[in-house]
């Protein structure tokens, strides 16, 4: 059931409006994509995603269809990871989350 509300979260936050010219690379996109499953998860201590969804909902605006599907389940791929991770590979996945993730988390600021 999560999985499902956080897909449809994800593609609401996705959907087309106004075409913007991109900020990041579509790389980038779908790394932040990642980092919004990661700080969803409670099994990692669930973090405010609010600038995250913003960043991702304006930056999806200008994406091909493809990097946006991708993003949905790069979010969901993360979240379903974080969910069952444990030990060590809990420990890494919380580091990137702090680290690599922090500046999408700030809204890619």
């Amino acid at each position: 059931m999560k999985t499902i509300l956080v897909s449809a979260l994800a593609l609401a936050a996705l959907a087309t409006g106004a075409q913007a010219g991109p900020k990041v690379s579509d790389m980038q996109y779908l790394q932040a994509a990642r980092c919004r499953g990661l700080a969803a998860s409670e099994a990692l201590g669930k973090l405010d995603t609010v600038a995250l969804d913003s960043f991702l909902r304006a930056e999806g605006q200008a994406r091909e269809l493809a990097v946006r599907a991708s993003s949905a389940s790069r979010i969901t791929g993360a979240l379903n990871e974080a969910q069952k991770a444990t030990g060590e590979k809990k420990d890494k996945l919380i580091a990137e989350r702090n680290g690599d993730c922090a500046v999408w988390l700030r809204g890619g600021q």
